[in-house]
């Protein structure tokens, strides 16, 4: 069975969004699984996600999986501009606004009340499930002020 991944390239890591995850059977996510895990990586099934130890261009990775035997699509993801709505869309917050952050100078607040100075050092701080949210966070927020501005015009 083929997986559809988008792929987010980290500093040291390779992150992948698995787009198809609901139509995999279990035997395609188990083999998954353990991809990510032989390779120093982890799962996330909660998020549809997993990462390996590897940063490598698209056609790398596409022979890694490859030489494990996975059918895989590998997509480079949508360009960050596009994946908030233009002007003329509805805007939505994202889902991790509600979220409650369970570390640091932000603890017990939700990924919505905290200011854009943190969300930029999560992002370039940390990797993983913290980073993405950071950074869909400031994507969101900055989408938000844009439009406030050009409302004003």
């Amino acid at each position: 069975m083929q997986v559809v991944l988008e792929l987010y390239q980290k500093q040291t890591m390779a992150d992948f969004a698995i787009i198809n995850y609901d139509a995999l059977d279990d035997f395609t996510r188990q083999e998954l699984i353990e991809f990510a895990l032989e390779r120093g990586g982890f799962f996330r099934e909660d998020l549809k996600r997993f990462s390996i130890k590897k940063c490598a261009d698209i056609t790398y990775l596409q022979q890694i999986f490859s030489f494990a035997g996975l059918d895989v699509e590998l997509r480079k993801p949508f360009k960050d501009q596009e994946r908030f709505a233009t002007t003329d869309q509805t805007l939505k917050e994202p889902r991790e606004a509600e979220e409650v952050i369970g570390f640091g100078k932000h603890k017990g607040q939700t990924w919505g009340e905290v200011p854009m100075q943190y969300l930029k050092w999560v992002q370039g701080a940390m990797q993983g499930h913290n980073a993405e949210i950071a950074k869909k966070m400031m994507f969101y927020k900055k989408t938000v002020e844009r439009r406030e501005r050009e409302s004003k015009n």
